[in-house]
């Protein structure tokens, strides 16, 4: 029975490579040209009000998954841009140093769709692949805080590895083990591309602006209308 069920999935194994993705890109905003590069990055909670949540929780469930994906995401870009490019903190406001050039990153999660973990862990290369969009707004705290100085929207999701099953593995205690990478890259996975792509987006920024060089630019992956997800 279980011979049978992986013949029919590999079947369709390259429907599922061809379909799947497994990255962030960019989409360009509105931007603005500031003076100066900032010395230390400030970055917020991502709201998730008015978010398009698809996921297995409700109620108080729902709320903490919220906390712990804003805190994750958080978390990721503070680590990712303090290593590749300025000083990155949490907002709090009572943090701030007023004595620094500094920028504010703000930004809503639009979409998060948790996808199937079981089809990820099972099957891979797409099938029950995760979704996660925001809409990121970066401010200059020296100048005009109503206005942010660049705008820009995420998108990507996980999914493209091989799940137990097209593992080749026939026996059902390996193919338990070998789910549990489909469970591990799934949406925490997409907070950490999304995090690289948005320092990305803020290193081509200062590229362009003259700040850092060539080697230092970390290139955003743009988003093509090739891009489904």
């Amino acid at each position: 029975m279980i011979k049978t069920w992986i013949r029919a999935v590999l079947s369709f194994s390259p429907v599922f490579i061809l379909a799947s993705c497994a990255s962030v890109s960019v989409e360009d905003g509105a931007e603005r040209s500031v003076e100066r590069m900032p010395e230390i990055i400030y970055v917020s909670d991502f709201s998730t009000a008015h978010s398009d949540f698809n996921v297995d929780r409700k109620g108080a469930e729902l709320a903490e998954f919220k906390k712990n994906l804003q805190l994750m995401l958080k978390t990721a870009m503070v680590t990712d841009l303090t290593d590749k490019l300025v000083p990155a903190a949490d907002a709090t406001k009572s943090a701030r140093r007023h004595d620094k050039i500094a920028w504010l990153i703000q930004g809503q999660f639009t979409t998060v769709n948790q996808g199937s973990r079981l089809l990820r862990s099972a099957i891979g290369f797409g099938a029950g692949g995760t979704k996660m969009e925001t809409r990121v707004h970066v401010y200059d705290l020296s100048g005009n805080l109503t206005k942010p100085i660049m705008t820009f929207s995420t998108t990507g999701g996980s999914g493209a590895e091989p799940g137990a099953v097209l593992a080749m593995s026939t026996d059902p205690l390996q193919l338990a083990i070998g789910g549990v990478s489909g469970v591990a890259h799934g949406l925490s996975e997409d907070t950490k591309r999304t995090a690289r792509m948005i320092t990305a987006q803020l290193s081509d920024y200062m590229f362009r602006h003259g700040w850092i060089n060539a080697d230092q630019r970390i290139e955003p992956k743009k988003k093509s209308g090739n891009d489904v997800w």
